[in-house]
């Protein structure tokens, strides 16, 4: 989805919105006792996220490709808290074995583009997940994802690595 910025704006008011449309950024990370092969294979099917999804996540429909294709799009029914969720994503990048580069295409967000990067690790591979984000909504968004979401995202994403480990620690 392109962020149209208008351009027939006093300079000032121009300067307001830029700083209310600039993306926020997170990053984690997380050694796994895998292969970053397997990393990406299992990152590459939406699916998969059933798997890994924090319990207030509650999954009501994935509509996706088996295997993630640059220009594919998959499509997630969800609510989180109680919130329902229609995401339609799709893929950036699918460079395998070491990145996967997803956004959204429709989603409560303005900006959401989110690297699923893996690398050989000691311990077998390094899952980073690194997001660029912005929540719509103007001056309300712009905080949100300033004082809200790293708080959420670092939850969601803890508990997300947390179920990676134990999927493929488990085997």
């Amino acid at each position: 989805m392109a962020v149209k910025r208008a351009t027939n704006l006093p300079k000032e008011k121009r300067r307001q919105e830029d700083f209310f449309m600039k993306p926020f950024h997170f990053q984690a990370s997380t050694p796994v006792t895998t292969t970053p092969e397997a990393l990406f294979a299992f990152h590459e099917n939406p699916r998969n996220i059933s798997l890994i999804a924090p319990p207030s996540l509650r999954l009501h429909e994935v509509a996706c490709d088996e295997r993630a294709v640059q220009g594919g799009t998959f499509r997630i029914r969800a609510s989180q808290f109680g919130l329902p969720i229609d995401w339609t994503g799709k893929w950036e990048k699918a460079s395998p074995p070491g990145l996967l580069v997803d956004t959204a295409v429709q989603s409560p967000f303005a900006i959401w583009r989110h690297s699923h990067i893996f690398e050989s690790h000691p311990r077998g591979a390094l899952l980073t997940d690194s997001v660029d984000y912005l929540l719509k909504g103007g001056l309300a968004g712009s905080l949100a994802s300033r004082l809200v979401l790293p708080l959420v995202l670092g939850v969601i994403f803890r508990a997300r690595h947390a179920a990676t480990r134990r999927y493929f620690e488990g085997q």
